[in-house]
Protein backbone atom coordinates (compact mmCIF):
# COMPACT_ATOMS: atom_id res chain seq x y z
CA UNK A 1 0.00 0.00 0.00
CA UNK A 2 1.41 3.54 -1.31
CA UNK A 3 0.76 6.40 1.20
CA UNK A 4 2.37 10.01 1.71
CA UNK A 5 2.79 11.17 5.30
CA UNK A 6 0.97 14.31 6.25
CA UNK A 7 2.39 14.81 10.19
CA UNK A 8 3.93 13.00 13.06
CA UNK A 9 1.52 11.72 16.33
CA UNK A 10 2.81 12.29 19.64
CA UNK A 11 4.54 8.82 19.69
CA UNK A 12 6.92 10.26 16.57
CA UNK A 13 5.12 7.44 13.95
CA UNK A 14 3.84 9.23 10.51
CA UNK A 15 0.36 9.78 10.03
CA UNK A 16 -1.19 8.96 6.72
CA UNK A 17 -4.95 9.03 5.70
CA UNK A 18 -6.41 7.02 2.98
CA UNK A 19 -10.55 7.08 2.96
CA UNK A 20 -10.55 8.36 6.13
CA UNK A 21 -8.50 6.06 7.90
CA UNK A 22 -5.62 6.89 9.77
CA UNK A 23 -2.27 4.85 9.56
CA UNK A 24 0.58 5.27 12.08
CA UNK A 25 3.44 4.02 10.40
CA UNK A 26 6.70 4.05 12.22
CA UNK A 27 9.29 5.45 10.79
CA UNK A 28 7.22 8.11 8.64
CA UNK A 29 8.56 11.29 8.50
CA UNK A 30 6.58 14.04 7.20
CA UNK A 31 6.21 14.53 3.23
CA UNK A 32 7.56 10.65 2.75
CA UNK A 33 5.97 8.93 0.65
CA UNK A 34 6.13 4.77 1.49
CA UNK A 35 4.88 1.60 0.29
CA UNK A 36 3.92 0.46 3.77
CA UNK A 37 2.77 -2.92 5.45
CA UNK A 38 0.14 -3.10 8.14
CA UNK A 39 0.96 -4.38 11.41
CA UNK A 40 -2.32 -4.29 13.43
CA UNK A 41 -5.91 -3.07 12.60
CA UNK A 42 -7.58 -1.61 14.07
CA UNK A 43 -10.47 -0.68 12.69
CA UNK A 44 -10.59 3.43 12.49
CA UNK A 45 -6.79 3.24 12.71
CA UNK A 46 -4.23 0.84 11.79
CA UNK A 47 -0.50 0.73 12.63
CA UNK A 48 2.27 0.02 9.78
CA UNK A 49 5.87 -0.42 9.28
CA UNK A 50 7.90 0.93 6.21
CA UNK A 51 8.12 -1.48 3.31
CA UNK A 52 9.59 0.78 0.58
CA UNK A 53 10.78 4.46 0.75
CA UNK A 54 9.80 5.63 -2.64
CA UNK A 55 10.07 9.34 -2.26
CA UNK A 56 12.08 10.52 0.84
CA UNK A 57 10.96 13.42 2.66
CA UNK A 58 12.97 16.28 2.06
CA UNK A 59 13.47 16.88 5.87
CA UNK A 60 15.13 13.77 5.91
CA UNK A 61 18.99 13.60 7.79
CA UNK A 62 21.13 11.39 8.02
CA UNK A 63 21.02 9.57 11.99
CA UNK A 64 24.42 10.15 13.50
CA UNK A 65 23.73 6.99 16.54
CA UNK A 66 25.01 4.20 15.25
CA UNK A 67 21.87 2.54 16.76
CA UNK A 68 19.05 4.68 16.35
CA UNK A 69 17.22 2.50 13.90
CA UNK A 70 17.08 -0.08 16.77
CA UNK A 71 17.14 2.01 19.79
CA UNK A 72 13.67 3.10 21.00
CA UNK A 73 15.29 6.50 23.27
CA UNK A 74 15.13 8.68 19.92
CA UNK A 75 12.27 8.68 17.55
CA UNK A 76 13.25 11.95 15.63
CA UNK A 77 17.46 11.71 14.42
CA UNK A 78 16.45 11.11 11.16
CA UNK A 79 14.33 14.76 10.66
CA UNK A 80 16.19 17.65 10.32
CA UNK A 81 15.51 19.89 13.76
CA UNK A 82 13.73 22.83 12.23
CA UNK A 83 11.07 20.47 11.37
CA UNK A 84 11.05 18.57 15.00
CA UNK A 85 9.86 21.59 16.05
CA UNK A 86 7.34 22.69 13.83
CA UNK A 87 5.68 19.15 13.96
CA UNK A 88 5.69 19.22 18.06
CA UNK A 89 4.28 22.33 17.79
CA UNK A 90 1.09 20.71 15.74
CA UNK A 91 1.15 17.98 17.94
CA UNK A 92 0.97 20.11 21.07
CA UNK A 93 -1.84 21.92 19.36
CA UNK A 94 -4.03 19.19 18.28
CA UNK A 95 -3.85 17.44 21.35
CA UNK A 96 -5.01 20.40 23.19
CA UNK A 97 -8.10 20.76 20.37
CA UNK A 98 -8.88 16.78 20.42
CA UNK A 99 -8.71 16.14 23.60
CA UNK A 100 -9.01 19.38 25.52
CA UNK A 101 -12.05 21.09 23.58
CA UNK A 102 -9.44 23.96 23.37
CA UNK A 103 -10.13 25.32 19.32
CA UNK A 104 -8.93 28.99 19.90
CA UNK A 105 -6.17 28.97 22.45
CA UNK A 106 -2.91 30.48 20.37
CA UNK A 107 0.35 28.36 21.65
CA UNK A 108 3.24 30.32 21.54
CA UNK A 109 6.38 29.35 19.34
CA UNK A 110 8.30 26.47 21.16
CA UNK A 111 11.09 27.19 22.81
CA UNK A 112 14.27 25.57 21.13
CA UNK A 113 17.05 23.92 22.74
CA UNK A 114 20.32 25.62 22.13
CA UNK A 115 21.80 22.32 21.90
CA UNK A 116 20.19 19.44 19.80
CA UNK A 117 23.12 16.77 20.67
CA UNK A 118 25.31 16.69 23.42
CA UNK A 119 22.60 18.14 25.68
CA UNK A 120 21.39 15.81 28.32
CA UNK A 121 22.86 15.62 31.71
CA UNK A 122 20.87 12.79 33.23
CA UNK A 123 20.57 9.13 31.47
CA UNK A 124 19.04 5.77 33.22
CA UNK A 125 20.81 2.45 31.36
CA UNK A 126 19.56 -0.73 32.20
CA UNK A 127 22.55 -3.69 32.31
CA UNK A 128 22.27 -6.89 30.96
CA UNK A 129 24.13 -10.13 30.12
CA UNK A 130 24.50 -11.02 25.63
CA UNK A 131 26.66 -13.17 24.05
CA UNK A 132 29.16 -13.86 27.33
CA UNK A 133 29.15 -10.71 28.61
CA UNK A 134 27.36 -7.55 30.32
CA UNK A 135 26.21 -4.92 28.43
CA UNK A 136 24.44 -1.12 29.22
CA UNK A 137 21.68 0.21 26.67
CA UNK A 138 18.19 1.45 25.93
CA UNK A 139 15.25 -0.59 25.42
CA UNK A 140 14.40 -1.25 21.34
CA UNK A 141 11.82 0.07 20.31
CA UNK A 142 8.63 -0.39 20.93
CA UNK A 143 9.90 -3.33 22.91
CA UNK A 144 11.28 -4.52 26.23
CA UNK A 145 14.69 -5.98 25.00
CA UNK A 146 17.57 -4.10 24.81
CA UNK A 147 19.67 -2.46 22.57
CA UNK A 148 23.75 -2.33 23.87
CA UNK A 149 25.30 1.00 23.41
CA UNK A 150 28.76 1.89 23.80
CA UNK A 151 27.99 6.02 23.65
CA UNK A 152 24.90 8.08 23.34
CA UNK A 153 25.14 11.63 21.23
CA UNK A 154 22.07 13.08 22.88
CA UNK A 155 24.49 12.25 26.47
CA UNK A 156 26.90 15.35 27.59
CA UNK A 157 30.74 14.61 26.29
CA UNK A 158 30.91 13.59 30.15
CA UNK A 159 27.75 11.16 30.01
CA UNK A 160 29.02 10.01 26.54
CA UNK A 161 32.98 9.32 28.60
CA UNK A 162 31.23 7.31 31.16
CA UNK A 163 28.81 5.33 29.15
CA UNK A 164 31.78 4.17 27.02
CA UNK A 165 33.98 3.22 30.35
CA UNK A 166 31.26 1.16 31.98
CA UNK A 167 30.74 -0.47 28.93
CA UNK A 168 34.03 -1.42 28.53
CA UNK A 169 34.46 -2.50 31.96
CA UNK A 170 31.16 -4.65 32.23
CA UNK A 171 32.52 -6.54 28.88
CA UNK A 172 34.76 -8.45 31.46
CA UNK A 173 31.92 -9.67 33.37
CA UNK A 174 31.60 -13.04 32.34
CA UNK A 175 29.41 -14.42 35.08
CA UNK A 176 25.63 -14.27 34.13
CA UNK A 177 24.29 -13.88 37.57
CA UNK A 178 26.19 -10.73 38.60
CA UNK A 179 23.74 -8.75 40.52
CA UNK A 180 23.80 -5.39 38.44
CA UNK A 181 20.30 -4.29 37.13
CA UNK A 182 20.52 -0.55 36.46
CA UNK A 183 23.01 2.64 36.18
CA UNK A 184 22.36 6.37 36.64
CA UNK A 185 24.68 8.38 35.16
CA UNK A 186 24.02 12.75 35.76
CA UNK A 187 26.77 15.22 34.55
CA UNK A 188 26.71 18.72 36.49
CA UNK A 189 29.24 20.07 33.43
CA UNK A 190 32.21 19.13 34.99
CA UNK A 191 32.03 15.56 35.89
CA UNK A 192 30.16 12.92 35.85
CA UNK A 193 28.39 11.17 38.93
CA UNK A 194 27.25 7.32 38.32
CA UNK A 195 24.69 5.24 40.78
CA UNK A 196 24.80 1.36 40.58
CA UNK A 197 21.54 -0.40 41.41
CA UNK A 198 21.73 -4.28 42.44
CA UNK A 199 19.05 -6.36 40.89
CA UNK A 200 15.51 -6.47 43.67
CA UNK A 201 16.81 -9.00 46.47
CA UNK A 202 20.41 -8.72 46.00
CA UNK A 203 22.57 -6.78 48.52
CA UNK A 204 23.84 -3.58 47.54
CA UNK A 205 27.37 -4.12 48.99
CA UNK A 206 27.53 -7.03 46.06
CA UNK A 207 28.82 -4.10 43.47
CA UNK A 208 31.18 -3.41 45.78
CA UNK A 209 34.30 -5.02 43.62
CA UNK A 210 32.95 -3.25 40.06
CA UNK A 211 32.78 0.19 42.12
CA UNK A 212 36.67 -0.06 43.34
CA UNK A 213 37.22 -0.63 39.72
CA UNK A 214 35.44 1.96 37.69
CA UNK A 215 36.57 4.54 40.79
CA UNK A 216 40.34 3.95 39.16
CA UNK A 217 39.21 5.62 35.95
CA UNK A 218 38.89 9.45 35.91
CA UNK A 219 35.74 8.83 33.67
CA UNK A 220 33.89 7.04 36.10
CA UNK A 221 35.64 7.87 39.37
CA UNK A 222 32.46 9.52 41.29
CA UNK A 223 30.44 6.28 41.47
CA UNK A 224 28.46 4.39 44.03
CA UNK A 225 25.69 1.83 45.01
CA UNK A 226 22.05 2.96 45.52
CA UNK A 227 21.27 1.54 49.05
CA UNK A 228 25.01 2.97 50.72
CA UNK A 229 25.80 6.70 51.21
CA UNK A 230 25.37 7.43 47.37
CA UNK A 231 27.33 10.20 45.65
CA UNK A 232 26.09 13.69 45.36
CA UNK A 233 26.87 16.48 43.27
CA UNK A 234 25.71 20.19 42.82
CA UNK A 235 24.82 22.42 39.75
CA UNK A 236 22.99 25.90 39.27
CA UNK A 237 19.59 27.26 37.93
CA UNK A 238 18.38 30.61 37.78
CA UNK A 239 21.50 31.55 40.54
CA UNK A 240 20.75 29.21 42.84
CA UNK A 241 22.90 26.19 43.88
CA UNK A 242 21.13 22.99 44.20
CA UNK A 243 22.39 19.79 45.10
CA UNK A 244 21.07 16.17 43.69
CA UNK A 245 21.68 12.67 43.50
CA UNK A 246 22.16 10.43 40.07
CA UNK A 247 19.20 8.26 41.51
CA UNK A 248 17.02 11.35 41.73
CA UNK A 249 14.80 12.75 38.85
CA UNK A 250 15.75 16.26 37.62
CA UNK A 251 15.38 17.71 34.27
CA UNK A 252 17.65 16.34 31.54
CA UNK A 253 18.71 19.90 29.64
CA UNK A 254 19.99 22.17 32.08
CA UNK A 255 19.75 25.19 29.46
CA UNK A 256 16.06 24.38 28.94
CA UNK A 257 14.86 24.10 32.26
CA UNK A 258 16.48 27.48 32.97
CA UNK A 259 13.81 28.78 30.74
CA UNK A 260 11.37 26.87 31.81
CA UNK A 261 11.93 28.08 35.27
CA UNK A 262 12.43 31.89 34.52
CA UNK A 263 8.51 31.13 32.61
CA UNK A 264 7.08 29.83 36.04
CA UNK A 265 8.65 32.55 37.86
CA UNK A 266 7.60 35.12 35.55
CA UNK A 267 4.07 34.41 35.12
CA UNK A 268 3.52 33.28 38.52
CA UNK A 269 3.76 37.20 39.03
CA UNK A 270 4.62 37.17 42.69
CA UNK A 271 5.61 40.61 44.38
CA UNK A 272 6.65 39.38 47.61
CA UNK A 273 3.17 38.98 49.34
CA UNK A 274 1.86 35.75 47.46
CA UNK A 275 1.73 32.82 48.98
CA UNK A 276 2.36 29.97 46.54
CA UNK A 277 1.78 26.34 46.57
CA UNK A 278 4.24 24.10 44.42
CA UNK A 279 2.82 20.67 44.16
CA UNK A 280 5.16 17.28 42.84
CA UNK A 281 7.92 20.00 43.83
CA UNK A 282 10.77 17.49 43.63
CA UNK A 283 14.31 18.64 44.99
CA UNK A 284 13.04 22.34 44.67
CA UNK A 285 13.74 23.41 41.04
CA UNK A 286 10.82 25.84 40.87
CA UNK A 287 10.36 26.17 44.53
CA UNK A 288 14.13 28.08 45.47
CA UNK A 289 13.60 30.36 42.47
CA UNK A 290 10.05 30.98 43.04
CA UNK A 291 10.96 31.98 47.42
CA UNK A 292 12.73 34.89 45.84
CA UNK A 293 9.78 37.11 44.86
CA UNK A 294 6.95 35.12 46.94
CA UNK A 295 6.06 35.51 50.54
CA UNK A 296 5.81 31.72 51.40
CA UNK A 297 6.38 28.72 49.28
CA UNK A 298 4.62 25.53 50.30
CA UNK A 299 6.65 22.48 48.40
CA UNK A 300 4.66 19.23 48.43
CA UNK A 301 6.73 16.02 47.17
CA UNK A 302 6.34 12.60 48.07
CA UNK A 303 9.64 11.33 47.28
CA UNK A 304 11.88 11.79 50.93
CA UNK A 305 15.16 11.85 49.02
CA UNK A 306 14.14 14.47 46.96
CA UNK A 307 12.60 16.53 49.16
CA UNK A 308 15.62 15.77 52.15
CA UNK A 309 17.72 17.26 48.98
CA UNK A 310 15.13 20.62 48.70
CA UNK A 311 15.71 21.00 51.81
CA UNK A 312 19.41 21.08 51.91
CA UNK A 313 19.93 23.30 48.76
CA UNK A 314 17.62 25.65 50.82
CA UNK A 315 19.77 25.85 53.37
CA UNK A 316 22.80 26.21 50.94
CA UNK A 317 20.94 29.81 49.45
CA UNK A 318 19.96 30.92 52.74
CA UNK A 319 16.58 30.56 51.69
CA UNK A 320 14.24 30.32 54.75
CA UNK A 321 10.33 31.28 53.43
CA UNK A 322 10.11 27.72 51.96
CA UNK A 323 8.20 25.18 54.46
CA UNK A 324 8.59 21.53 52.77
CA UNK A 325 6.31 18.53 52.80
CA UNK A 326 6.86 14.89 52.54
CA UNK A 327 3.48 14.24 51.26
CA UNK A 328 1.13 13.10 48.00
CA UNK A 329 -0.11 15.72 46.27
CA UNK A 330 -3.67 14.73 46.16
CA UNK A 331 -3.95 14.03 49.99
CA UNK A 332 -1.76 16.81 51.45
CA UNK A 333 -4.50 19.09 49.38
CA UNK A 334 -6.83 17.34 50.86
CA UNK A 335 -5.84 17.61 54.50
CA UNK A 336 -5.36 21.62 53.26
CA UNK A 337 -9.06 21.84 52.27
CA UNK A 338 -10.36 21.20 56.00
CA UNK A 339 -8.85 24.53 57.22
CA UNK A 340 -9.82 27.11 54.41
CA UNK A 341 -6.06 27.73 53.30
CA UNK A 342 -5.62 30.06 50.85
CA UNK A 343 -3.23 30.39 48.24
CA UNK A 344 -2.36 33.10 45.55
CA UNK A 345 -0.51 30.83 42.74
CA UNK A 346 -0.67 26.95 42.41
CA UNK A 347 2.07 25.47 40.66
CA UNK A 348 2.59 21.71 39.82
CA UNK A 349 4.64 19.73 37.56
CA UNK A 350 3.08 16.26 38.26
CA UNK A 351 4.55 13.00 36.58
CA UNK A 352 3.38 11.62 32.87
CA UNK A 353 0.40 10.73 33.99
CA UNK A 354 -0.72 14.06 34.89
CA UNK A 355 -2.67 15.30 38.08
CA UNK A 356 -6.34 14.13 37.76
CA UNK A 357 -6.68 13.22 41.34
CA UNK A 358 -5.35 16.78 42.63
CA UNK A 359 -7.36 18.75 40.22
CA UNK A 360 -10.96 19.17 42.20
CA UNK A 361 -8.81 19.95 45.80
CA UNK A 362 -6.56 22.43 43.67
CA UNK A 363 -9.96 24.36 42.40
CA UNK A 364 -11.46 24.15 45.78
CA UNK A 365 -8.41 26.11 47.52
CA UNK A 366 -9.42 28.85 44.46
CA UNK A 367 -5.79 30.25 43.79
CA UNK A 368 -5.62 33.61 40.98
CA UNK A 369 -3.59 31.70 39.19
CA UNK A 370 -2.28 27.96 38.37
CA UNK A 371 0.76 27.38 36.66
CA UNK A 372 0.78 23.63 35.08
CA UNK A 373 3.98 21.98 33.75
CA UNK A 374 3.92 18.95 31.77
CA UNK A 375 5.39 16.44 29.98
CA UNK A 376 2.50 14.74 28.29
CA UNK A 377 0.26 16.86 25.92
CA UNK A 378 -2.55 14.26 26.54
CA UNK A 379 -2.63 14.24 29.85
CA UNK A 380 -2.28 18.03 30.03
CA UNK A 381 -5.31 18.19 27.54
CA UNK A 382 -7.33 15.82 29.79
CA UNK A 383 -6.13 18.08 32.80
CA UNK A 384 -6.84 21.18 31.30
CA UNK A 385 -9.97 20.09 30.52
CA UNK A 386 -10.85 19.64 34.00
CA UNK A 387 -9.88 22.93 35.01
CA UNK A 388 -11.77 24.79 32.66
CA UNK A 389 -14.65 22.73 33.87
CA UNK A 390 -14.06 23.83 37.37
CA UNK A 391 -13.93 27.48 36.99
CA UNK A 392 -10.48 28.44 35.18
CA UNK A 393 -9.74 29.74 32.21
CA UNK A 394 -6.73 28.72 29.89
CA UNK A 395 -4.61 32.25 28.80
CA UNK A 396 -0.99 30.85 27.96
CA UNK A 397 0.86 27.49 26.69
CA UNK A 398 4.41 28.21 26.01
CA UNK A 399 6.24 24.68 25.04
CA UNK A 400 9.92 23.69 25.44
CA UNK A 401 12.00 21.72 23.51
CA UNK A 402 13.80 19.87 26.45
CA UNK A 403 14.46 16.20 24.64
CA UNK A 404 15.65 17.28 21.11
CA UNK A 405 15.29 13.90 18.82
CA UNK A 406 12.71 12.61 20.56
CA UNK A 407 9.34 13.08 20.38
CA UNK A 408 8.50 14.54 24.03
CA UNK A 409 7.13 17.67 24.70
CA UNK A 410 7.31 19.82 27.39
CA UNK A 411 5.19 22.50 28.46
CA UNK A 412 4.15 25.71 30.70
CA UNK A 413 0.39 26.72 30.61
CA UNK A 414 -1.23 29.27 32.58
CA UNK A 415 -4.55 29.58 33.95
CA UNK A 416 -6.72 32.62 35.50
CA UNK A 417 -9.63 32.56 37.61
CA UNK A 418 -12.99 32.76 35.47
Amino acid sequence: MQVRIESLASGGAGIAKIDGKVYFVTGGLPEDVLDIKVVKDRGRFAEAIINEIIEPSGQRVEAPCPVFSQCGGCQLQNLEYEAQLSQKENILSETLRRIGGFDDIDIEPIKASPEHYGYRNRVTLSAFFYSGMWHIGYNQKRSNRKVKIQGCPVSDGLIEAAIGRLSYVLSSIGDPSYSLDKVHISSNGQSSYITLVAKQGRRADSLNVLIKHLKRYEDTENVSVLGQREVEFEYECAGFKFLSRPSVFAQANYSVNLAMVETVVEWSGSDGNDRVLDLYSGTGNFSIPLSRRALTVDAVEINRSAVNLAKRSAQLNKVENIRFHISASAHYIQELGKDNNNFETVVLDPPREGAKESLIGIAKLSPAKIIYVSCDPATLARDLKSLADLGYELTSVRPFDMFPETSHIESVSLLSRA
